[in-house]
């Protein structure tokens, strides 16, 4: 695990309850830094909605199906 350097020890303190933005210099590559257990509850989120869409699709899917089956298979 890496610690923390002292600027962005500070940068963190000052930020108080905040994320914590800040630029690696060599690469230009912007990053947020996170509490960790902020950061779990967001990907609980994410995931949870991530299986709410599947399961959605899957529902769409086979209310589709039932549909084109009822119309191949009239009475």
């Amino acid at each position: 695990m890496t610690t923390l350097t002292p600027e962005l020890r500070q940068a963190v303190e000052l930020a108080g309850d905040q994320p914590v933005e800040f630029t690696d210099p060599q690469t230009n590559t912007a990053y947020v830094l996170l509490k960790a257990d902020v950061y779990r509850r967001m990907r609980e989120i994410l995931e949870e909605e991530e299986d709410r869409r599947e399961k959605d699709a899957w529902s769409r899917l086979g209310r589709k199906a039932r549909s084109e089956w009822a119309k191949e298979n009239l009475y």
